[in-house]
């Protein structure tokens, strides 16, 4: 997360996307892509993934970053 914001605070970013976790289709991840062409998923300081089951949680850890819009895929 920290990396995140510090790349989000740099303008790295390009845009957003929510979609389902291909590993659990119940879960939804978040896909950070940068402004060239690379794609990161959201992770947690100990590098794993952040998913959840709940839009709601994601979209708050992503409001933690600085983020203020995503592309919501279901």
């Amino acid at each position: 997360m920290s990396k995140a914001k510090t790349k989000f605070e740099a303008n790295y970013f390009d845009y957003v996307e929510i979609r389902k976790n291909p590993g659990d289709i119940r879960e939804y991840i978040a896909l950070l892509y940068g402004q060239d062409g690379k794609s990161f998923m959201l992770c947690y300081e100990n590098d794993s993934v952040l998913s959840s089951l709940e839009l709601e949680h994601l979209i708050l850890m992503l409001k933690q970053v600085g983020f203020k819009k995503a592309k919501i895929y279901f």
